[in-house]
């Protein structure tokens, strides 16, 4: 189903019999978004709060954001998150894509063989991909250079949270 929260935002169906046990967690991802759309630490962060604290284990979970800035989210299993079986979900998205991020619940940030797989399959309609691991982001760029040649820009962060700050 979808609603408008200043932006429409598609909730994918739960599988996997996952035990929710923070009810908002999807209007919190939302939210940080809503807060600042340009890059936001605080909205990575919230994607990975929410796949550790939100459900009865650390689970994976997925924000695709498309042209129209439309957020797809669902979560999956420990180890593995797709939108397969949830297709008619997807109604409205626009591509290309302005990112897909999923988190790695028990890693750190990597593109998995299975992730790069993904990305190989969606990069001509995906501006740029994200993992998420314990405090840290691996990202992917694709870009176009001034001779119509395709390549990839790579960068990775970490980040401090608000209780080492202080």
């Amino acid at each position: 189903w979808c609603y408008d929260n200043r932006l429409v935002v598609c909730i994918m169906k739960i599988e996997y019999d996952t035990e929710v046990v923070v009810p908002d967690w999807k209007n919190q991802i939302i939210n940080e978004y809503n807060m600042n759309r340009d890059w936001n630490i605080h909205f990575y962060a919230k994607i990975w709060e929410m796949s550790q604290t939100a459900f009865d284990k650390p689970r994976e979970v997925q924000v695709v954001i498309d042209k129209n800035e439309k957020l797809f989210i669902s979560v999956g299993n420990p180890g593995f998150v797709s939108f397969d079986g949830q297709e008619e979900t997807l109604k409205g998205m626009t591509i290309p894509l302005r990112e897909w991020i999923h988190t790695h619940p028990f890693g750190s940030a990597y593109f998995s063989s299975t992730d790069l797989k993904t990305i190989s399959m969606w990069e001509p309609l995906l501006e740029n991909a994200t993992v998420l691991g314990d405090k840290e982001l691996m990202s992917i760029y694709f870009r176009v250079g001034k001779n119509g040649e395709h390549f990839q820009e790579y960068a990775q962060f970490e980040w401090v949270g608000q209780e080492e700050e202080e």
